[in-house]
């Protein structure tokens, strides 16, 4: 979606990429840059941290790709929108607390300002069955966007830790399968390769085998949590509901849209 400037070619390219980042650039060119990625960035936080990978790492190169993946890395294990976490880490590596906070509001400000119209227009007259007709023709695009970017994306996170392709695939088969997204894995994924690739020194002396440890052997700790989710009494369904909408949106608007929705409309009911 965003343009950039012109960057070596053809085996010229991997050449640069391994020689690291430009000079970075002043604050604004940042700010401009996410200002326009938040009015055309198309496509939801998968598209829109692809498109940043793109642009900042492989063709300005205003930031390094040990960067991007460290804020891509805090943007993940953080509630909240995946894309907008991302940009303000990277505001922040670039050019601090003033970066980030910039550069926060300048990708965040079009999308609210386009909302605020289009729920102003829709209350005032109705239901805007051409807005609906033409969003409906926009998602058939940004579903081949959103597909492109999480190939690229999935590659780029597990890189070819065996571990992490399992603990992908075995998610993948369990939210296929369960039809919803359960929030304990997010977390639970986590501790599994927090305990098998960087054990307490604790735990490492008294179980040595766990800094070698096969996937395999890490995997199954994961099935454990789906059996629970069907065992909760209805009085604290809408606790335990709404207590991990909040507490564990992670996975950025990809994953706790379709949880709210399979939540309150087709498990519980509670709207249509």
């Amino acid at each position: 979606m965003t343009t950039s400037s012109g960057g070596p070619a053809g085996g010229e390219s991997s050449a640069a990429a391994e020689a690291g980042p430009e000079a970075k650039p002043g604050l604004w060119p940042f700010v401009a840059y996410f200002l326009r990625l938040g009015a055309v960035g198309f496509g939801g936080p998968v598209a829109l941290v692809g498109y940043m990978q793109r642009d900042l790492v492989e063709r300005r190169r205003w930031i390094d790709d040990g960067e991007y993946k460290l804020g891509l890395a805090l943007a993940q294990i953080m509630p909240g929108p995946l894309a907008a976490q991302l940009a303000i880490a990277i505001g922040y590596f670039a050019h601090g607390v003033l970066g980030a906070t910039l550069v926060g509001i300048a990708f965040v400000l079009p999308s609210f300002l386009m909302v605020l119209a289009v729920s102003a227009a829709y209350v005032a007259y109705g239901g805007l069955w051409w807005m609906q007709a033409a969003f409906y023709g926009v998602s058939a695009a940004v579903i081949a966007i959103i597909a492109i970017a999480a190939y690229k994306l999935a590659r780029k996170v597990n890189g070819r830790d065996p571990l992490l392709w399992g603990i992908f695939a075995l998610l993948f088969v369990v939210t296929a399968v369960a039809q919803a997204e359960l929030a304990e894995f997010f977390l639970l994924a986590g501790l599994v390769v927090l305990v098998v690739k960087a054990p307490p020194r604790w735990l490492r002396t008294r179980l040595p085998f766990l800094g070698v440890a096969p996937a395999a052997a890490a995997l199954p700790v994961l099935a454990v949590v789906a059996a629970v989710e069907a065992r909760t009494g209805v009085l604290w369904e809408i606790l335990l509901f709404f207590t991990k909408a909040g507490a564990f949106v992670f996975g950025s608007g990809l994953a706790i849209v379709p949880f709210l929705q399979q939540g309150v409309v087709e498990q519980f009911g509670w709207l249509t």
